[in-house]
């Protein structure tokens, strides 16, 4: 087995993950769940579900909005990956058969160019022993689907599947997010120290993204660093707004870290040696005391359903701009299950909270037609006894004085 694939290092050499158990581990949960929803292969091109399976990833950003690999699973064996020409020997060091991808897009051909792939996919089926013609897939470009049609295939959604065998961690999926949780932690206090009024949101969260990459993180889904005016409504990025004095600062870390590990972890911090304002620490507080409430009712064997109705409200003031869900998964990115707010259509009611699920638990604290708002968030682990919080960055002492 290829060097690479024995372990991964923290930059500081502390800690380590079996990569081949972390790839053998991952294959055998889908497999299984494939089996248990009747499906006999899957394609999967998306980028973090052929991770799952493989091991591999290459070039994650593109790959998400490309059709530039796909995992041919079956439910017994090792995966073929056809992968991305160029990166077929980057991807051989992690993942058992890697094959160049007959791509489709980017061609004035894109419908013969398709036809070709859904032939090699095939065969690639009837190589790993796949006689059936049900294959679940996740995500398939128009030219592709018409493609593996004409070719016989019945295509079934595979998400019943891959979300049910990701939302459960394995051995090394947890020793990952430990990892990486305290990296979060030591890049959250390189953000907090260089807080200082004259710093723009764009400059403050440089800070924190040198601090992850630095550390091995590969990438970020969002730039969430929001100041003063710019945190009410929820959902904006990073500007050229220059931070000043008093301002309210919050960060959600939207990063995908060593091996991929997601981690969203939200604070919020009031900007230089000033008194907050009665509003900011008004909103701080109900921020704080609901992620300690909601995650202090997170343990195994509860349901969606049950967690809903038990959540600590919300003052109603700031019901309207409420975050979109109460609780929802982490992985190889935002998964399932979630948890809505009580006021929502929780459509998930009956699926059960299990030991080893990476949790995040966020709330967003704002209301309309004000200037603060506070976004605030845990991302944990489901453990026997209870919540393990992954990135334990201290809460701001100041805004909850």
């Amino acid at each position: 087995m290829p060097e690479a694939e024995t372990m991964a290092l923290v930059p500081d050499g502390a800690a380590t993950i079996d990569l081949k158990l972390l790839r053998i581990e991952r294959l055998a949960r889908l497999q299984a769940a494939m089996v248990a929803h009747g499906l006999e292969a899957c394609l999967l091109f998306s980028e973090p579900n052929a991770r799952y399976a493989t091991g591999a990833t290459a070039m994650p950003i593109w790959s998400m909005s490309t059709f530039t690999r796909c995992a041919v699973v079956p439910v017994e064996g090792d995966p073929i990956l056809f992968e991305h020409g160029n990166s077929v020997h980057r991807s051989a060091l992690r993942a058992v058969d890697v094959r160049p991808m007959h791509a489709w897009e980017f061609y004035d051909d894109a419908d013969e160019q398709a036809r070709a792939f859904a032939r090699e996919a095939v065969d690639a089926l009837r190589e790993l022993g796949v006689r059936g013609d049900r294959v679940g897939v996740d995500r398939l470009g128009t030219p592709a689907f018409l493609a593996l049609q004409a070719e016989g295939l019945t295509l079934a959604d595979s998400s019943p599947a891959t979300q049910e065998a990701r939302e459960v961690k394995t051995s090394q999926e947890i020793a990952a997010f430990r990892l990486n949780g305290r990296l979060v932690v030591e890049a959250l206090g390189e953000f907090e120290e260089a807080l200082t009024p004259g710093i723009s949101e764009r400059e403050l969260f440089a800070v924190y993204a040198a601090g992850m990459l630095s550390r091995g993180a590969e990438y970020f889904a969002t730039n969430t660093v929001c100041s003063g005016p710019n945190t009410n409504p929820w959902r904006a990025e990073a500007t050229d707004r220059v931070i000043e004095a008093g301002d309210l600062v919050y960060i959600d870390t939207d990063v995908a870290g060593i091996e991929g590990c997601f981690f969203c972890v939200s604070r919020a911090f009031v900007c230089g040696d000033v008194a907050p304002t009665p509003e900011q620490r008004e909103n701080y507080r109900a921020a704080h005391d609901w992620v300690r409430d909601m995650t202090a009712l997170l343990r195994p064997g509860l349901t969606c359903a049950e967690l809903a109705a038990t959540a600590p409200a919300i003052p109603g003031r700031f019901l309207p701009q409420r975050y979109e869900v109460m609780i929802h998964g982490a992985g190889l990115e935002e998964e399932s299950p979630s948890v809505c707010h009580p006021q929502d259509l929780q459509s998930n009611g009956d699926r059960v909270i299990q030991e080893g699920m990476a949790l995040v638990v966020e709330i967003y604290v704002g209301e309309i037609g004000r200037s603060v708002g506070v976004k605030l968030g845990d991302e944990i682990l489901v453990t026997a006894g209870g919540a393990e919080v992954l990135a334990p960055y201290p809460y701001a002492e100041q805004l909850l004085a």
